[in-house]
């Protein structure tokens, strides 16, 4: 039986973490330059399709309303993603591995503990904080709220509404 090119992946990036930094800290660091920007929640980051943990953007055709007109704000969202990146190093640190194989991460600029990519997100009203996932994001969802800041600036659907819950 052939394994897929993925599971050989995971199962080597998860025996160099457990032997180089013990069993306590098992989590998988992805790192590399200019991601692929798939969608306000998702990049392509060294082979690896990641969805960053705690958040939920709007689907890339969804639309929302500010002054009375649609705006694609789903689309806006991703541009919001690749401005923020940039021409910066990212590196992801695994919190969870979707069914579908993705990697869910927190990703920072620069390096694990630079700027934390996921909360820049929500609190500039891009993406909303997933709560059934996590509370990480609430305050920052908050202060975006507060200040009319990316989807807020409007109505919109909550995106897991529109393209349903994960």
């Amino acid at each position: 039986m052939a394994v897929p090119i993925r599971q050989l992946l995971r199962l080597a990036l998860t025996a160099s973490f457990l032997l180089g930094a013990g069993i306590a800290d098992a989590r998988a660091e992805v790192t590399g330059k200019r991601p692929k920007v798939i969608d306000g929640h998702s990049i392509n980051l060294a082979g690896w399709r990641i969805r960053l943990f705690g958040i939920y953007a709007p689907a890339l055709r969804q639309t929302c309303e500010a002054d009375g007109k649609p705006w694609n704000c789903g689309m806006e969202a991703r541009w919001a993603v690749a401005d923020r990146i940039g021409h910066n190093w990212v590196a992801c640190q695994e919190q969870a591995i979707d069914p579908d194989g993705a990697l869910v991460a927190v990703c920072y600029l620069g390096g694990i503990g630079g700027p934390n990519l996921n909360a820049w997100l929500v609190a500039n009203g891009w993406a909303l904080a997933y709560r059934p996932e996590s509370q990480a994001y609430v305050a920052q969802e908050e202060g975006a709220r507060h200040a009319g800041r990316g989807l807020w600036r409007g109505d919109f659907v909550e995106p897991w509404l529109w393209s349903g819950p994960r």
